[in-house]
């Protein structure tokens, strides 16, 4: 078991890297559809969805080569993934659209860090936390 443990820092930056580079990706194919259909518009023009999600995206690639003084983007990923899994479940159930793919890799990827995670009272806020605040 110390074997596997002692590959679980590593694993974990690759985890942040690939989820950022899928969400670097994704966002930038839906420029395109955004082009297209105009839904950036009104009250809430400022923000739009392809540049957001570019951002993130590379915010969490940064945080990967030191996700222990990151704890704030790690906990932002572990969000993401439970309210990808959310959307995935609310859009079946209200337009019966469902992103198998999409679902999957956000249990996944949740339960990764979880798992990955060396310090897990950081992770849950908790009091004890060593190393950078956020």
């Amino acid at each position: 078991m110390q074997a596997i443990a002692k590959w679980n820092p590593l694993a974990l930056k690759i985890l942040l890297w690939v989820v950022g580079v899928l969400l670097v990706v994704s966002s930038a194919a839906s420029f395109i559809g955004v082009a297209v259909i105009q839904t950036n518009t009104g009250i809430a023009g400022f923000a739009s969805a392809p540049v957001a999600g570019i951002a993130f995206g590379a915010g969490i690639m940064i945080a990967g080569f030191d996700p222990i003084a990151n704890v704030s983007w790690v906990r932002a990923v572990v969000v993401y993934a439970i309210l990808e899994v959310v959307y995935n479940i609310f859009t079946q159930i209200a337009i019966g659209v469902f992103d198998i793919l999409g679902f999957i890799i956000g249990i996944l990827v949740a339960v990764l860090v979880l798992v990955l995670y060396p310090n897990k009272s950081a992770l849950w806020m908790q009091g004890g936390a060593s190393g950078a605040r956020a």
